[in-house]
């Protein structure tokens, strides 16, 4: 049945309601496969995928992996000169501070990449000599310490580190006289300590400087002495040849094994 007519060519022509449902089929076909076709929209991320300030990030762990090192250093202990009662020292051959030469051992463990703890013992020895005569002083140190390390500079090769801790001394001082009398003291002290270090890493080996401040805290009356030298001195004599409260430096340069 014939729906409307339409002019071709100057002819009139009619047009069925078949052919017109044809052509709106033809039309809309095409969109609809399109439609069909085309991707589903893409899954919300999570959270987590998007780093939503909301959700904790998990904190980095050690460069490499590896979380532990242990090493050997030459160190330097800047010190204030002894003050001993029993023999006296020239402050004018002494000078304001002394530097105690030695050798250390320490262990690092570092579980996150910004933090990390270490354990140190130190050793340093001095000898002083008088002018005239053989009168000889001769001072060992013992520096132990354990102490935490906030790494602020992080790269891949060089790692810069603020830190702090503390621990013990044990001094031990022994007196040679010309005249062949002898005396020994030993005392024992308590440090705090902050300090900078730096640490370039090359594979799984460290080389590590640090540079560090100790304030000591020395019980000066308990003091224990021996020799010939200290029989009969009073109590102000055995005290220990520091002051109460000092102030070390102490500088240091290490290779370290990190595993």
């Amino acid at each position: 049945m014939c729906a409307a007519r339409s002019r071709w060519h100057g002819q009139t022509r009619a047009v069925c309601l078949p052919t017109l449902v044809s052509a709106a089929l033809l039309t809309v076909a095409p969109g609809l496969a399109d439609a069909a076709q085309a991707p589903a929209d893409p899954p919300a991320e999570s959270s987590a995928t998007r780093g939503d300030p909301g959700t904790p990030r998990k904190a980095e762990g050690p460069p490499d992996g590896r979380a532990f090192a242990l090493g050997v250093e030459g160190s330097i202990i800047t010190t204030p000169p002894l003050r001993p009662r029993v023999v006296h020292v020239d402050p004018r051959f002494v000078g304001r501070s002394t530097a105690l030469g030695g050798l250390g051992v320490f262990g690092r463990y570092r579980p996150l990449s910004f933090i990390g703890f270490d354990a140190n013992i130190r050793t340093g020895s001095l000898r002083l000599r008088a002018e005239e005569g053989d009168t000889t002083i001769s001072t060992d140190q013992v520096l132990a310490d354990i102490g935490t390390l906030l790494y602020l500079g992080r790269g891949e090769v060089s790692q810069f580190a603020f830190s702090g801790g503390v621990g013990g001394l044990f001094h031990r001082v022994r007196y040679d006289l010309d005249s062949g009398i002898r005396g020994t003291q030993s005392f024992g002290a308590f440090t705090m300590r902050a300090g900078a270090e730096a640490e370039f890493l090359v594979n799984r080996i460290a080389f590590v400087l640090s540079f560090r401040t100790y304030g000591v805290v020395t019980p000066r009356s308990h003091a224990r002495t021996s020799g010939q030298l200290f029989e009969g001195r009073s109590a102000a004599d055995k005290a220990a040849p520091v002051a109460t409260f000092s102030t070390y430096l102490a500088g240091s340069a290490g290779i370290a094994y990190r595993f």
